[in-house]
């Protein structure tokens, strides 16, 4: 998986609790759902520590490094902010409210802030977003009405750029979302800015192409994935067992070094439909013993293949053949 490298920005001060600059949506006329991006899986994460070097504070709510409530007290950056804590909570990982005020948090970009003009009384968190009883905010952005509200889909990409944090090459996420509100859909880009625009009232299929790009992509996985002998639940067989494969092997095996004795190692993929792939030798005896086992084996009939879910599966599979050639 590509690891995602946040740039550093300056962090927001919010001193005493009360940072009034936002980053208000922009509307954008240019944007759409750009072609050959991938829909995500949503996966709900669950609030981390935010840094391998977090150190809890004893005896409080910690919410990330130096970051934490106390009593009826919210600290930030290791000082008291006049934040009302006595109903501070977090509703989802980078959103927290009160019952007066809703803030945003993003450990590297932003720090804490304040959402204007949210009201935080009907405000909910839903998909990594939160909406009050008249719009949906992302980040501190109000883009659009939230009545009737539902997220048809995301969009992702990661682009190639340089973190000014160690100024290495990293990929870093541009995110697309379809909406759908009592208008009609939008697409929103999510970005250092927020951008959105309006795409109509009526479905359009031509945005299926994701959803069929990443069935695809699915089936494609499912069919060239790869099993253990200890995954699968019928474990692949040679005809005749194991003692039918050591008699085929022994029958067509041949070197012409004499008083070779010890053990070739072997792996190799059993195909759903029993054929051998991807014959490798770990190690062998010399004189060429390596080469001709996998002769050997690019000759064996077709085994039974691995059994998984009551499907047939690809399975990998490693055996040791003993040589003894003082025996021929």
């Amino acid at each position: 998986m590509k690891t995602i490298i946040f740039i550093l920005l300056s962090v927001f001060s919010i001193g005493n609790g009360q940072n009034k600059k936002t980053n208000n949506a922009v509307r954008d006329f240019s944007l759409k759902i750009p072609e050959g991006y991938t829909k995500r899986k949503w996966v709900e994460s669950y609030p981390g520590c935010g840094t391998p070097y977090y150190t809890l504070v004893p005896n409080a709510e910690n919410y990330d490094y130096n970051f934490y409530k106390k009593g009826n007290r919210v600290y930030y950056q290791g000082i008291l902010t006049n934040i009302d804590g006595s109903s501070f909570k977090r509703i989802g990982p980078e959103y927290f409210k009160n019952n007066t005020h809703v803030y945003y948090y993003n450990t590297w970009k932003s720090g804490l802030q304040k959402i204007e003009g949210i009201d935080a009384a009907s405000t909910n968190y839903s998909d990594w977003f939160i909406a009050d009883k008249n719009y949906l905010y992302i980040k501190t952005s109000k883009v659009i009405e939230s009545k009737d509200l539902k997220l048809i889909s995301d969009y992702t990409i990661y682009k190639e750029g340089v973190s000014i944090i160690n100024n290495e090459k990293n990929f870093l996420k541009e995110q697309y979302y379809l909406f759908k509100n009592i208008k009609g859909y939008w697409i929103v880009k999510s970005s250092d800015i927020v951008s959105y625009n309006f795409l109509g009232k009526t479905y359009s299929h031509k945005w299926d192409i994701v959803y069929k790009k990443e069935k695809e992509a699915e089936k494609k996985e499912i069919e060239e994935a790869l099993y253990s002998t200890t995954d699968v639940d019928v474990l692949p067989n040679f005809p005749g067992g194991i003692s039918g494969f050591n008699g085929f092997v022994n029958k067509n095996f041949k070197v012409e070094e004499k008083n070779l004795k010890g053990k070739i190692y072997s792996t190799f993929i059993i195909e759903k439909n029993g054929t051998l792939s991807d014959i490798k030798i770990l190690r062998d005896l010399g004189y060429g013993t390596g080469k001709e086992l996998i002769r050997v084996l690019k000759l064996s009939p077709k085994w039974s293949p691995g059994i998984k879910d009551g499907k047939k599966v690809r399975c990998f599979y490693s055996i040791p053949y003993t040589v003894n050639t003082s025996l021929d």
